[in-house]
């Protein structure tokens, strides 16, 4: 018993050596490779292994009814591990693939035999093959001989990577922008934040020749982005391209812009910029809306009349000696179109006199010009809005402390010269109006949708609760009304809705001798006057002179058009019709006819909308209509007297 303890113990004793001894080895063999081959395995790590930052998947940006305007699409990219494909089989079917691959890239088939057969016995592990497919062909190429076999046997490396395209294309292209190498623009750089998501980590593994493969396993796998809401409506956006673009083209002009403002919110329902790049080509490349600031022109009179009746410096009622047309003000030639005469307040802006709005302004704020700053600067007129889109323009004003100042500066001022503003900022002021005098910083957001469901809403911002009383507010609404049934801007008058707006229009670069006189013509308003839903600030910069440049022939048809679009797509009380029993069973529609000898308009309820429509456009009248088959609503009622040019809408059911 005693001999079999001491045996037991001298093997408990020799069994314990013997691991001491190995973990001696094994530590040693630790510390040997540590301090001489260490350093040589970190820098083979560093040479043939990395973690690489991967993006994630970019969230959608949408129109604010759910219309899809930038999404990440996924492309394939095809790489060839050569090595791993038995020469028996790249042999047998190397022929097959490069006939498939011919008829797939039009390329000869030797092409690709020849490449596939010269990295082969390079030995390539990570040939590219192809880059940028969608789904299908990827899905396509996969089943090709030899690559059907897979990555281990047919050596086919398949690799995503996100890509970035816009739905509306160049309808809206600058607006919803972009953020990669060439920085970042648009809605697409305000909030990268938000759709850009949360960088994935991967190594990868050199392959030789600068080529790096990824491995499949995550180090950290990427967050995409959240989804964001715009406030554009796809529809109107895409009408006040078409409207702008029709305009620019019929004008040759060099480029133009149109906003249109939600009147409640502030929301911007619609941006569109153009610059002539060709002939008859215009491209969404710049944002001019936002980024351009020029002198506005006639389209501040509104500002400067505002000013004066809130600083009671003159009242509607007040009247002012404008003359044949020319008056000398200082050192300064002021000129109207013609000859008014004595007119009232409400006048001036209605027929647009410079002369008017320049001694109203010179009488009111002459010996104290900072006083017409000092409103400026509550409007928000002098400083930039602080919108969430880059590259806003800062208005630039000269003020009374500047050395440049003299006298006849503010007068000039008053009708929009000498200054310069942005037409966002246009906008802005006569959304404020339309508004009962809340002024609203534009709004381009609706929400975002995080991955995680949670929602942030975005809310009216109030920048000036009220900018003036509500009887000022309601005075000149009148009179922009009355600039466009009876002003500057008559040629847009329509009886189905009210219409309250200014036209503008601007000499450019007239400090220049050698070239012909320059304009730029804008017009600023919103609709229906008596119920402001929308506010829209129209410019078209350089029209051809010969065609036309005033704001009220060039700029105000783009407002009408869109306006026009709201209009046929706004419910109306429809009145009730007379029910008629089996009467398509029973007759068939006669031939819609038209008395010319008495221009009035005819009752179309009930006529074939095939007859009606080209009968009406014979009469002049600009036809708009819904639905086929027959008519079953008329907007212009019966009996009235016809106004060529005048807009129509017929709504029609089968």
């Amino acid at each position: 018993m005693i001999r079999n303890r001491k045996h037991l113990l001298i093997r408990g004793y020799a069994v314990g050596l013997g691991l001491l001894l190995i973990a001696i080895g094994v530590l040693y063999s630790m510390v040997k490779i540590q301090v001489s081959e260490g350093q040589q395995l970190d820098d083979f790590a560093q040479r043939n292994f990395n973690l690489v930052e991967e993006p994630a998947e970019r969230g959608n940006l949408y129109a604010s009814e759910g219309d899809l305007l930038a999404t990440t699409v996924t492309v394939h990219d095809i790489f060839l591990d050569l090595v791993v494909i038995k020469d028996d089989l790249f042999n047998a079917e190397v022929g097959a693939l490069s006939d498939s691959l011919s008829k797939m890239f039009e390329k000869p088939a030797s092409y690709f035999e020849n490449k596939l057969r010269t990295e082969k016995n390079k030995k390539n592990r990570y040939m590219t093959l192809i880059k940028g497919l969608d789904y299908q062909d990827y899905m396509r190429i996969k089943s090709f001989p030899i690559f059907r076999e897979g990555q281990n046997k047919g050596g086919f490396i398949h690799d995503t990577r996100p890509k970035r395209e816009l739905v509306l294309s160049d309808v809206g292209a600058r607006t919803i922008g972009y953020d990669d190498h060439r920085g970042k623009v648009g809605l697409e750089g305000a909030y990268s934040n938000y759709l850009s998501g949360t960088m994935g980590k991967r190594w990868v593994q050199f392959m030789g020749r600068g080529q790096w493969k990824p491995f499949k396993s995550w180090e950290q796998e990427p967050v995409n982005g959240s989804n964001v809401y715009t406030t554009i409506d796809a529809g109107m956006q895409i009408a006040a391209y078409s409207a702008l673009q029709e305009q620019l083209i019929k004008y040759n002009a060099e480029h133009g812009c149109v906003a249109v403002m939600e009147v409640e919110t502030g929301k911007i329902r619609a941006i569109v910029n153009l610059k002539k790049v060709a002939d008859s080509v215009y491209s969404d490349v710049l944002n001019y809306v936002v980024g351009e600031g020029a002198e506005p022109g006639s389209t501040f009179k509104t500002v400067s009349i505002l000013a004066g009746l809130e600083n009671e410096k003159f009242t509607p009622e007040t009247t002012v000696q404008t003359g044949n047309g020319a008056y000398r003000l200082y050192n300064r030639t002021i000129r109207d179109s013609r000859g008014y005469g004595t007119i009232d307040v409400g006048t001036v802006l209605i027929k647009s006199s410079n002369i008017g709005t320049a001694k109203l302004i010179n009488a009111g704020y002459g010996s104290d010009p900072q006083e017409y700053f000092d409103q400026l600067d509550k409007w928000h007129l002098t400083k930039p809005l602080g919108i969430d889109i880059q590259g806003e323009a800062a208005p630039q004003f000269h003020r009374p402390t500047d050395s440049n100042w003299s006298n006849v500066t503010l007068p000039v001022m008053s009708y929009g010269y000498g200054f310069k503003m942005t037409p966002l900022q246009i906008l802005t002021f006569y959304n404020g109006i339309a508004n009962g005098g809340k002024l609203l910083k534009p709004l381009f957001i609706d929400k975002i949708e995080e991955n995680n469901g949670k929602v942030i809403e975005y809310k009216p911002e109030v920048l000036v609760e009220q900018m003036s009383s509500p009887e000022n507010i309601k005075a000149v609404t009148e009179m922009l009304k009355l600039a466009v049934s009876d002003g500057t801007a008559r040629n847009i008058f329509t009886e189905h809705y009210e219409i309250a707006g200014k036209t503008g229009t601007a000499r450019v670069e007239y400090w220049l001798k050698d070239q012909p006189m320059q304009y730029r013509a804008s017009f600023a308003g919103f609709f229906p006057a008596d119920n402001p839903k929308y506010t829209c600030v129209v410019i078209i910069h350089k029209p051809d002179r010969s065609k036309g440049y005033y704001g009220g022939g060039v700029t105000a048809p783009v407002f009408k058009k869109i306006a026009d679009w709201v209009y046929s797509r706004t419910p109306r009380q429809m009145p009730e019709l007379p029910k008629l029993v089996n009467i398509n069973k029973t007759f068939s529609t006669p031939e819609f006819k038209v008395d010319y000898e008495n221009p009035k308009i005819p009752n179309v309820i009930g006529k074939s909308g095939v007859s009606v429509i080209p009968a009406l456009e014979n009469l002049g009248l600009d036809v708009r209509y819904t639905g086929i088959g027959k008519v079953v609503n008329q907007s212009i009622p019966a009996g009235t007297t016809i106004k060529r040019g005048e807009t129509i809408y017929l709504v029609l059911e089968g």
